[in-house]
């Protein structure tokens, strides 16, 4: 019953690490765009069906601008919520070292529930902003980010919230086969006996 309870409380805290938010810093080499990078890990996530350029969110025009988020460390990324305008098309990629990218998943125009303006989505099964289409299997990244692929040319994101958790990665060096060590204690005992017979 013990291990029963053990498990549980373990599963339990397993879960609830990995729905820790991940601290992001924000940056961009691309210019012509409307409002303040912060407000893209600012935690504040414009209203559904709010006005696409306004001061909640980052706004421009044209498919050549990308925001990359840094988290800092390697991270296991479980889950993405973000608010982008309703009727148009994004990709959020994500990187191991910012110079190769992979796809973690594309937004279509016509995914959530709005038809006017900003609207939320998520990729947590439990989130009542939940768009199934964005589901995506755990991955390992240090930078992610995020870029429109087409629409009605004038787009805005207001948020990109980040969880999961680090990965600690081991410094401890491997240890030894058995089979290894008994090679080397033999070789140290046979290389004693040599010494001692030439000092004798």
């Amino acid at each position: 019953m013990k291990k029963l309870v053990l498990g549980a409380v373990l599963a339990l805290s397993a879960s609830l690490a990995s729905a820790a938010p991940i601290p992001t810093v924000v940056s961009t080499a691309s210019t012509g765009f409307n409002g303040s990078l912060q407000v893209l890990n600012d935690g504040i996530v414009p209203a559904e069906m709010s006005v696409w350029s306004s001061d909640k969110t980052l706004s421009w025009k044209g498919t050549d601008k990308a925001f990359t988020f840094s988290f800092g460390d390697l991270y296991r990324v479980d889950d993405v919520r973000l608010s982008v305008d309703n009727n148009d098309s994004y990709l959020l990629e994500y990187s191991l070292d910012n110079l190769s990218w992979t796809t973690l998943f594309a937004v279509a125009w016509h995914y959530g529930e709005v038809f006017w303006g900003m609207d939320t989505m998520s990729t947590h099964g439990g989130d009542l902003e939940y768009v199934s289409q964005l589901d995506f299997a755990p991955v390992e990244a240090r930078f992610a980010r995020i870029m429109a692929t087409g629409g009605d040319n004038l787009y805005a994101v207001g948020e990109v919230a980040f969880s999961g958790e680090r990965v600690i990665q081991s410094t401890t060096a491997s240890v030894p086969e058995p089979g290894m060590l008994a090679l080397l204690a033999a070789g140290a005992a046979a290389f004693a006996m040599v010494r001692r017979r030439r000092m004798s």
